[in-house]
Order: C-alpha cells, then structure tokens, then sequence
C-alpha cells in the first residue's frame, strides 16, 4: 500500500490524496485498474474495510491494483473548490469535473505507477466500485471515455436523474388532492419530508465537500441511460447493490426524523425502480441486480464489507475467465 498525492493537471492547486494498493504479482485480469468512489463528503478511507476484506477472499494474492482516492474537499486532499455564481459558497466543481479528475487519476497513476504508456492509457481498463453519488460520477466517467470501463459495482447510487424532493406530493402544487394521497399521509406530512429531503439530498443542497449536484439531473436524465460501452464485447459487467429498505427507513429516521410513511410509500419504492434501471446500463448477461443484503442501510460497505467484497471478487472472476478465454 502506498499513500501520496497527485496535482490536477486540470488544476495544479489541487492536489489529491491517494492510496493505491498494489499487487506481489502481477495482477489478474491484466491491465485493469480498481477504482473506489464514494459518496458525498465520505473520504476514500471509508473503503479500507472493504479492501480488507476483499484481500482475505480467495484468488486475492494477484488481483489487479486499487485506486482509493479523496476528491476536492474529501480527506486528506488540498485545495478547495471555487466559486461560482448561481451555486452555493465553494461549488464551483460539478460530478462532470469529478469525472474528468479520475481520468487525470488514472492517466498519471497509469504512467507512474503502473507502467502504462501516455498513449496507451485507453488501454488500462477500469473496474469501479462507487457508491451514491460516486456511482452517477462513474458513469459520467464511461460515458466521456467509452471502451475503457470493464465493470461497475453501484452500492446504493444517488438518484441521479432527481432533485429528490419531487419524489414525494408537493402540497403546494395547484393540483395537489389531498383526498388522493394514501392512508396515514397528509399535506403536512408531504411538506416536512420534501423539506427534510431537500436539505439532505436535495441535488441543490450544499454539501462539506463543495461538490455541485444541481446539474445532475441534466446530465444524466435516465437511470438506465446511455448505455456503458465497455472494452470487448463481454463488458462491462455491472452489479447493482442496494440497501435493507427496512434498515434504510429505520436509519434515516433516526439521523433527520425523515417519516418513516414516506419512506415506505415513496422514497423507497422510486428507489429500486431506479435501481432496475441501473441494473439495464449493459445487456442481460452481464448485468446482476439489484440485489441487497439484510441488515444493510445506505453506507453497505461500512454495514456489510465482506458482502461488497464478494461481490467484487464474483466481477473479477468473470473477467479473469474472459481474459484465459482469449488467451
């Protein structure tokens, strides 16, 4: 394991902190770098436990190299970000910018570290693992740099394509029917939780990190769209994990009083649908999911590492099969 930093060629204020876990031998599949990304205001440490325990697995003594990293405003990383109109205080950086700062990751990483030709970068394929909003800045990621993504492991994404707050009735709305609304909900119920929501995964919320989510829903207004275009014919492998929908209710009623009602009748429901579309970002084949694990609230990995790591592990296998396969 080695820890450093590496400046943005994007923006050399920026310096980014960095843990990349390398091999005794030569990792299998070849070519292939491991890539963490987390959610919002989480820094990269938050995966150790599941790298740990992915290190424990059988078949881990020559798995490939594993990128964990602190975005803008994450962990150990230096310099912030800026400014700008129209954005809360220091967002002036949006998940499309978070993408373009992997691809400076592993363009430099490539070269320095692992021995990739500056022309060959394309060659290094990538293996992400990304949680919530690390998972819509993934595929930001896929979609500008096609062919280089070889798998996606989503634990628990972000409604990318939502402010969240329209998920639940709006009992402002000119056509709101309160006679319309289930059982056990009413108009106040359906303010207090579009206004909870909105301050803790509204897409124009500030957050710690400074990362701007206002422009997510334009950028990718579609869960199961554009499609990864992977670098063979047999990817990109993607897995879809999402949380104990009854720990989840459970969870965020204790962090911000969310009414558990709305979480059963709405957020959850809307959620999986979402995540069925994720499931649909390749063909059938070689897509699995969504798939959850009792006891799991939205930080999976922090609740459950070693079922994360499996389910790496499972990716990993298939693509060591398909590289002997060709061999």
């Amino acid at each position: 394991m080695e820890t450093f930093f590496v400046p943005l060629a994007r923006d050399n204020s920026i310096h980014l902190s960095c843990t990349l876990y390398t091999p005794p031998r030569r990792g299998l599949p070849r070519d292939t770098l491991i890539v963490f990304a987390t959610g919002i205001d989480n820094p990269g440490s938050i995966w150790h436990l599941t790298i740990d325990a992915l290190l424990e697995l059988e078949g881990a003594g020559n798995l490939p190299p594993m990128l964990v990293y602190d975005r803008v405003g994450q962990g150990k990383s230096v310099g912030k970000n800026a400014d700008m109109p129209g954005r809360p205080k220091g967002h002036g950086r949006d998940c499309l910018d978070a993408a373009h700062d992997i691809r400076d990751l592993v363009s430099q990483i490539g070269q320095r570290k692992l021995g990739t030709h500056e022309d060959g970068i394309d060659c290094l394929k990538i293996l992400f693992v990304a949680s919530s909003i690390g998972a819509a800045i993934c595929r930001l990621y896929a979609g500008a740099y096609p062919k280089t993504v070889s798998a996606l492991v989503i634990v628990d994404s972000t409604l990318a394509n939502s402010d969240t707050i329209s998920l639940f009735p709006d009992p402002q709305a000119p056509d709101f029917d309160v006679g319309s609304l289930p059982d056990g909900v009413t108009a106040k119920i359906c303010y207090d939780a579009r206004r909870i929501i909105g301050a803790v995964y509204g897409s124009t919320s500030p957050n710690k990190e400074g990362l701007w989510r206002g422009n997510l829903p334009s950028l990718l207004p579609h869960s199961d769209e554009p499609k990864i275009v992977g670098p063979s014919s047999r990817t990109p492998y993607v897995t879809v994990i999402e949380h104990d929908r009854a720990k989840f209710v459970k969870d965020i009623w204790k962090a911000v009083k969310f009414p558990k009602i709305m979480s059963e009748l709405y957020f959850g429901p809307q959620w999986h649908e979402y995540n069925k579309g994720l499931a649909r970002l390749t063909r059938p084949g070689l897509s699995k999911g969504p798939i959850s694990k009792k006891g799991t609230g939205h930080l999976i990995h922090r609740d459950d590492p070693r079922f994360v790591a499996e389910e790496i592990m499972e990716i990993i296998d298939k693509l060591r099969q398909d590289e002997a396969s060709h061999i």
